[in-house]
């Protein structure tokens, strides 16, 4: 059985809203949904609790946008991501339709 060593990491992430946001993403893993026409952050959270773990930087683990370029079996392929403000307040913004 192989084992997943490296995911791409969330290099930036503007929505700075999210729990999971202190100078950067530290969810263990996120996931790229399928919302509409967006490729939202289905991790995105809005409280006053922080979230994470600080010692880490979050990283993809699964994306649900099939017709992304950088999308293969579900899981993301590109270098990195950066999560930002466009249809929702947390989109993918390295999503790139196929």
């Amino acid at each position: 059985m192989k084992t997943l060593l490296q995911s791409p990491p969330v290099r930036e992430c503007a929505a700075t809203a999210c729990s999971f946001n202190d100078s950067g993403c530290h969810a263990p893993a996120i996931t790229v949904a399928s919302t509409g026409t967006a490729a939202s952050c289905a991790t995105y959270v809005e409280s006053s609790m922080q979230g994470g773990m600080a010692e880490i930087t979050g990283s993809v683990g699964a994306c649900a946008r099939s017709e992304c370029v950088y999308n293969t079996n579900l899981a993301c392929t590109a270098e990195s991501i950066t999560v930002g403000a466009g249809a929702t307040a947390s989109d993918c913004l390295t999503y790139q339709s196929a």
